[in-house]
Parts: C-alpha cells; sequence; structure tokens
C-alpha cells in the first residue's frame, strides 16, 4: 500500500513537471516573437499550409514596423526557429535548461534539400537572382542526387507598387506548375512576408510549407559565402557578410541596436 502510494506521488511530481516545462517551452520569446522550432526539422504536414520564419537580430528588431510580419506571426501558420547567434544566446540565458538548436536558413536549405532527396517530394526556390537562383538549383541537385528541385527568380518589385500583384501571379503561376510541397523564399524581407502568407493560404491542402530564408538562396548558389564556423559562434557573421558586401553598412549599424538588448536582458 505505501509502495503504491509513493509511486503514485512521484508520478504526480513528475507529471507536474513536465506540465511546467511544457509551459515554459510554450513561453520561448524573444522581443515578442514566440518559438515554436527548438530542434526538428523540417515541422510535419499540417491542416494548412505552414510558414517558416527565422528569426535573426534583424528580424526581431524589423518586428514593431512590419505589419506583415506581425500578422504572419499571429495567422497560427507560423512556425519560427532562431537564426542568429545573438538571439540563441539571450534564450540560452534565460531558458538554460530548454533545448535550442540554432536553425538557420542557410543550414536548412541542405536539410530540406536532403529530407526532399530521400522522401521524393518537391522543391521550388523562389527568389534571388536569376543567376543565383539557377546557381542554387544546380548546386543542391548536384549535392543530393534524385532532388525534385526548380527554381524561379521573379522581376523586382516594391510592396505596394502596381506591379506587385503581377509578380504575385507569377510567382503563383510557377508554384502551381510545379505543385512542390515546400517552396522557399529568398526575398529581402519586406517583401518576403507577405508574399509568403498571401502565398501560403492559397497552398493549403497542395503544399506542406513555406520557408522565408532571406539570403539562402545566394548562399547555396555560392554567390555568397558563408561565415566561418568560429565567426557564428563569435557573434560576427554580419561582420563577414558586411566585408562581402560593404554595401551592407547601413543595414549592419541598424542591427547593432540588438547588443544592449540582449546585454541588458530587456528581450
Amino acid at each position: 500500500m505505501l509502495a503504491s502510494y509513493v509511486d503514485s506521488a512521484l508520478a504526480r511530481i513528475k507529471d507536474s513537471a513536465a506540465n511546467r516545462s511544457a509551459v515554459r517551452s510554450a513561453r520561448m520569446s524573444f522581443c515578442g516573437i514566440a518559438i515554436t522550432e527548438t530542434g526538428v526539422f523540417p515541422p510535419p504536414r499540417q491542416s494548412v499550409c505552414w510558414v517558416y520564419v527565422t528569426v535573426n537580430a534583424e528580424v526581431a528588431l524589423r518586428l514593431p514596423d512590419t505589419p506583415a510580419l506581425q500578422s504572419l506571426l499571429r495567422s497560427g501558420r507560423a512556425r519560427v526557429s532562431v537564426d542568429g547567434q545573438w538571439v540563441w544566446w539571450a534564450l540560452r540565458r534565460r531558458h538554460p535548461d530548454q533545448p535550442l538548436r540554432k536553425l538557420a536558413g542557410s543550414d536548412l536549405i541542405h536539410q530540406l534539400a536532403q529530407h526532399c532527396a530521400e522522401t521524393g517530394q518537391r522543391m521550388l526556390l523562389l527568389g534571388a537572382s536569376p543567376q543565383a537562383n539557377a546557381g542554387a538549383v544546380q548546386a543542391l541537385s548536384a549535392r543530393w542526387p534524385g532532388l525534385h528541385v526548380v527554381g524561379f527568380a521573379p522581376g523586382m518589385f516594391e510592396p505596394g507598387q502596381p506591379c506587385e500583384d503581377e509578380v504575385f501571379s507569377q510567382c503563383l503561376a510557377g508554384v502551381r506548375a510545379h505543385r512542390p510541397d515546400y517552396v522557399v523564399l529568398g526575398l529581402a524581407p519586406p517583401k518576403m512576408y507577405p508574399l509568403a502568407q498571401k502565398l501560403a493560404t492559397l497552398l493549403d491542402g497542395s503544399s506542406t510549407g513555406v520557408l522565408c530564408f532571406g539570403g539562402a538562396i545566394d548562399m547555396a548558389s555560392g554567390q555568397v559565402k558563408r561565415a566561418p564556423l568560429l565567426w557564428q559562434r563569435c557573434g560576427l557573421e554580419g561582420v563577414y557578410r558586411l566585408w562581402q558586401q560593404p554595401s551592407r553598412l547601413p543595414r549592419f549599424l541598424r542591427v547593432l541596436r540588438i547588443v544592449p538588448i540582449v546585454l541588458f536582458g530587456r528581450y
């Protein structure tokens, strides 16, 4: 009788601890962005086409001034992982007992290609320049034999311009022609998030996910080099990108605002 009581009490304690852990995990967030993906990739298929967002310092700082990103995060479609080293450091400090991998788009594009090659699923690269897009398709196909991947580089546009609807129609036509399981977007953030949400709503029941990977297509093509691992782990990946692309200086200076936010725990 006593042994049974003790076992029951221990089970209740274990369940309570598990519940508390689940609550803590559900509350893992950075600057108001809830982190849903902490280790496994890709997420499983759902009843709706999900949209994958990778959060680095730039994305987090853009949130207050990016209504499209706010809408996407509230939509229930968003699957969110940690990309930047500074964001990862911040969350590891606040949640030391939680499992948390850095899942960056420039790494995940290769994991997705491998997954598609092994499962026979289709992948579409949408964005970047025509040269980078074609180079990424070629590089991924060479690395993962049997991969079903095609690419489409839409014309230049800015949100709100008259040509935006025309470009979206071209993108949608390309998606429907290829019928991909996964669509990888390689666009600048102001263009990427509204396009991702709009596209995903039209792909329910046909595609598993739309992935907002920013410059991952450029990196997969080899036109932009990924920072060495040591630079990444030291939080200096942005410096390495700046060395390759000096035009990113204004963008880099804006992102420096993340340093006091992380150091003083204001997230």
